[in-house]
């Protein structure tokens, strides 16, 4: 009895740990931060990045909230902004995908409509992620609901440190934010190609997404020539690197420095084959 106890125990402990997922370290978008513009980052011009079946994926969101504003001519202070989903499907989210946020700033609220709320302090700014695995490939569109929560100034000025818990949400209406979307692409199988007398590989860029280099490694049986090709999603070529190869595994370094947020095409031209994969780059 005690030995299959210690069985269950472990099974469980084993799919527990198989399903955690620990949410990544989020980062301040800086060029939003020291603009004039409160709310939150990414806008809708800029949406989130796309995403892949079986890759990890994290999109940074920035939330600016400020100390105060006016309205009829009375003073009101912000509290905070509350994020919650008008739906019950997490947000729109993909599958595979979650919210959250490694700051303390940033007090997690209550389960509002099936999906946990979050709640980003006034005066001050905190980012949170999308973070997570995809599964299933697919144009998602998020539902977001961003209510302010404030309390009329009766006299002086508002509070640097304002309570996060009080003030009220039925001053102004609720915002809703029904324009990010986030595109999850097909995964594209990994194998051994025959060209002639040879076989080719070219594996999944590590890591991905990157912000500063990332590796493409590919396999030949052969030594000879190689070319690795970046494009953007217009088709133009943004880095290309040609090496002499080796039998075995090679590799290729590209960096991120001059590279914006988003998906690109990278090919393996060895010999007669040419092979394709994606790679999403991250900078903010």
């Amino acid at each position: 009895m005690k030995k299959i106890y210690c069985t269950i125990i472990a099974i469980s402990a084993t799919i527990a740990s198989a399903f955690a997922q620990t949410v990544p370290t989020c980062s301040l978008n800086s060029t939003f931060i020291a603009s004039n513009k409160v709310g939150v980052w990414p806008d809708s011009a800029t949406n989130f990045i796309s995403g892949m079946v079986g890759q990890p994926y994290v999109q940074n969101i920035t939330v600016k909230v400020p100390k105060d504003t006016t309205s009829s001519g009375f003073t009101l202070c912000f509290n905070r902004f509350e994020l919650t989903t008008p739906t019950t499907n997490n947000y729109g989210l993909p599958p595979g995908l979650n919210f959250g946020s490694s700051t303390t700033a940033v007090n997690t609220g209550s389960v509002i409509n099936g999906s946990p709320a979050f709640k980003f302090p006034g005066n001050a700014n905190n980012c949170a992620s999308v973070y997570g695995t995809p599964t299933v490939a697919g144009t998602y569109t998020l539902n977001l609901k961003v209510t302010p929560f404030m309390t009329p100034l009766a006299f002086g000025t508002c509070p640097a440190s304002p309570n996060v818990s009080g003030g009220s949400g039925t001053i102004t209406s609720p915002q809703l934010l029904n324009y990010y979307i986030i595109n999850i692409l097909p995964a594209i199988a990994t194998g051994l190609r025959d060209i002639g007398k040879d076989k080719v590989a070219l594996y999944q860029n590590v890591p991905n997404p990157f912000s500063d280099f990332t590796d493409v490694i590919f396999y030949v049986e052969g030594d000879d020539l190689a070319t690795v090709t970046v494009y953007n999603t217009l088709g133009s070529v943004v880095n290309e690197q040609t090496v002499r190869t080796t039998p075995g595994e090679n590799k290729v370094t590209v960096n991120a420095a001059n590279l914006a947020n988003g998906t690109y095409i990278y090919t393996l031209k060895y010999k007669n084959a040419l092979t394709t994969k994606r790679m999403m780059v991250i900078n903010n």
